[in-house]
C-alpha cells in the first residue's frame, strides 16, 4: 500500500493498493510533489503463509490490516507528520 498524504496537515490524499510494489507502482505519484509526500508500505508472507505489513509497530500494523480489508476506512485517518503513523481523526 502507498499512501499518499499532505505534508502541511498530514490529510490523505489518496492511495495505490496493493501488497508487493514493483518500480512502477514506485514510480507513480499522486498530486502535486511539492506539497505531498507518501508512505510505501510493503507487505510480506508471515510463518503462517499470510501477508501482513513488514512494520514493526504492532498497533499500525493490525491498523493497516483492517484497511486493507476495507480500503476505503484510509480517509478516516491522517498521517502524523512528526512520526509518519496513522492516526484517527477527531470528529
Amino acid at each position: 500500500m502507498i499512501i499518499f498524504f499532505n505534508k502541511t496537515s498530514g490529510k490523505i490524499i489518496g492511495i495505490i493498493e496493493g501488497r508487493i510494489h514493483e518500480s512502477e507502482h514506485l514510480n507513480e505519484w499522486i498530486g502535486d510533489l511539492k506539497n505531498n509526500d507518501r508512505l510505501i508500505i510493503q507487505w510480506i508472507k508471515n510463518k503462517k503463509g499470510f501477508f501482513e505489513p513488514n512494520i514493526n509497530d504492532k498497533e499500525q500494523k493490525q491498523l493497516l490490516i483492517e484497511i486493507d480489508k476495507n480500503p476505503i476506512s484510509i480517509y478516516n485517518f491522517i498521517i502524523n507528520l512528526k512520526s509518519k503513523k496513522l492516526i484517527k481523526k477527531e470528529k
